[in-house]
């Protein structure tokens, strides 16, 4: 139970936020809650760019909000849902904090675009993990297609872009339509690339830096596995005014309370106002918007007093979708810490126990779809996942990024032998074995084959 303030006690259950909640957020409570809830709540509040200007010219999507697939949404809120679930007991990192961000769209379109080139038992498990109901890989192409043009054109104040890239080994030849389809769908980048150079690194490196402003420099370590022959990759950056500004004089350094220790003190930005705000079973909620459009926002989630973060993460977070179409405005006062942090995930258990498990097995991976002339279980398998993020929310607004990484390789060939040259010109042993229950059938030696 976290230490409580005296001064900061909800007095009652419908005076909205007008007291101060000083206090009432522990470190592993507002951090991890704060940028799931960001991103579902937009279907994916980051983007991937190079920067943002009010003054630059905004890009108008071609499509309406009429046009976006609500299936495709609903699906990526579950697995959303599912996999932070899931972290809990695969974090995907050696050693957790108390701090977490991801962004499950991004991993949501990796997948995406890896799944449009899986067959067999691998497509099956992960439609099944992706919540994708059978939706074919041509409607879910088109569909993320229209859902990144939407999410570009949604707000002319807010930057938010998505770019995805293909690199292949230099002689491993990817499957045309696979290929027509990423560059027209996904808008991939495809290029050919020498795993093995000490160039390789630094160049896709390069291209997550490049795609979230810098403030994701680093996703790959040399050296490569020799086997690797293709990687996804997808990158995101959004970076967005509030719509209502922090006052930087409004803020100062005040307490937060830990749920394992003191108290710690933390700049902390203050405002009061109205707010689109929920006063829910056992926690109490609020959206922050960005831009002039309003349409992207951040939801912040805080367990009452006598609650805790467990708590909500198990009775209220699977009912996101449902609660968090609930908050109506209501005048009140909100604190806020000022927060940066990075995180970085290696997906592949995580994954793993959500079903999606022969994609990751070099005798079971169907991935044919992805190579030239197909390819048999196995050749090809998914050797890891990756999911680099990064956050900042200070007076101004926020910048989120997140890079994710798939690796698939080959199945290493054996080690070529010499040719032998055996000739059975002396007397030899022979036996006839039964593979199935290891006995010798018959066994017996030639020491003249001219003599019956």
């Amino acid at each position: 139970m976290r230490k409580a303030n005296p001064s900061n006690r909800k007095d009652g259950r419908n005076k909205g936020w007008s007291q101060r909640k000083t206090g009432m957020f522990s470190t592993g409570a507002f951090f991890k809650i704060l940028p799931l809830c960001s991103l579902l709540a937009v279907v994916a509040v980051t983007g991937c760019s190079n920067g943002t200007s009010k003054t630059e010219s905004h890009y108008t999507s071609a499509y309406t909000a009429e046009d976006a697939n609500p299936e495709l949404a609903a699906a990526t809120n579950r697995f959303a849902l599912d996999l932070y679930a899931k972290l809990e007991e695969e974090p995907g990192e050696a050693d957790p904090g108390p701090n977490r961000m991801i962004s499950p769209a991004g991993i949501g379109i990796a997948l995406s675009m890896l799944k449009g080139g899986a067959e067999g038992e691998t497509e099956r498990q992960m439609d099944a993990m992706l919540h994708l109901n059978g939706m074919s890989p041509e409607v879910l192409a088109d569909s993320q297609m229209i859902l990144r043009d939407l999410l570009r054109g949604s707000d002319p104040a807010v930057k938010m872009d998505i770019a995805n890239s293909l690199w292949s080994s230099q002689g491993f030849e990817m499957d045309k339509d696979y290929v027509e389809q990423m560059e027209k769908s996904y808008g991939a980048q495809v290029q050919a690339i020498d795993f093995s150079s000490e160039q390789a690194a630094d160049i896709l490196n390069k291209w997550a830096s490049d795609n979230t402003a810098g403030k994701i420099p680093k996703v790959i370590d040399p050296p490569l596995s020799p086997d690797l022959v293709l990687l996804l990759m997808n990158a995101m950056y959004f970076k967005g005014d509030w719509s209502e500004p922090f006052e930087k004089g409004q803020t100062e350094d005040l307490p937060f309370y830990p749920e394992i220790g003191g108290e710690v003190t933390v700049p902390t930005m203050r405002q009061s106002g109205e707010y689109a705000y929920l006063d829910g079973d056992g926690f109490e909620a609020v959206r922050l918007p960005y831009g002039e459009t309003k349409n992207f926002g951040m939801i912040l989630a805080l367990p009452d007093e006598n609650s805790s973060l467990d708590d909500f993460k198990q009775q209220q977070l699977p009912k996101f979708n449902e609660w968090s179409q609930n908050l109506s405005d209501n005048e009140g006062s909100i604190e806020l810490p000022r927060f940066k942090l990075k995180d970085k995930f290696s997906l592949k258990a995580t994954l793993s126990a959500l079903g999606m498990t022969d994609a990751f097995d070099d005798e079971k991976a169907e991935l044919g779809g992805l190579v030239a002339g197909g390819a048999k279980p196995g050749s090809i398998f998914i050797s890891f996942v990756t999911h680099d993020t990064f956050i900042e929310v200070n007076e101004e607004g926020t910048e989120a990024a997140a890079v994710t990484v798939i690796g698939a390789e080959t199945t290493s060939a054996p080690a070529p032998r010499e040719p032998f040259d055996l000739k059975l010109n002396r007397p030899f042993f022979f036996a006839i074995t039964d593979r199935t229950t290891g006995a010798i059938v018959f066994m017996g030696e030639v020491g003249n084959p001219a003599e019956e």
